[in-house]
């Protein structure tokens, strides 16, 4: 949907965000790893992963070790600054979620072989803080 957004102006042949969206599923090469693409909606595009690419993946993970999947990342410490709710304030699930999505980040990096340092202030700055504060090299 952002891709026709882009190119509706350009002059291009497609019609809609439907027939741009037809375009992409035509043109994509086989894969064992996609089952089947439809359209939904105004265009979006579904892809449908091979439950049998899938399962080959699980297993060669369960054989070989998830270090022949793992991405390597240049990044060896990193410090995910997450949630920090504003204590004067009342907490809501937004905090929930803010906490939530920094510890998903921390576990991802983790699992990725970088050392993670958790940052979860609480103070009253009238306002949530929350972002993967910074990325060092080591």
């Amino acid at each position: 949907m952002s891709w026709w957004t882009k190119i509706k102006n350009t002059g291009s042949a497609f019609t809609g965000p439907r027939s741009f969206s037809q375009a992409i599923m035509t043109n994509l090469p086989p894969s064992e790893m996609i089952d089947s693409f439809s359209i939904a909606g105004p265009g979006f595009v579904n892809v449908k992963l091979s439950r049998h690419w899938i399962a080959k993946s699980i297993q060669k993970m369960l054989i070989k070790g998830t270090e022949t999947w793992l991405p390597k990342l240049q990044v060896r410490r990193a410090v995910v600054h997450f949630s920090s709710p504003n204590i004067a304030k009342e907490m809501h699930v937004g905090h929930l979620r803010s906490t939530i999505i920094g510890d998903t980040l921390a576990r991802m990096l983790e699992f990725s072989n970088v050392k993670v340092l958790r940052r979860n202030h609480v103070g009253d700055w009238g306002t949530q803080l929350w972002s993967l504060h910074c990325l060092w090299r080591s």
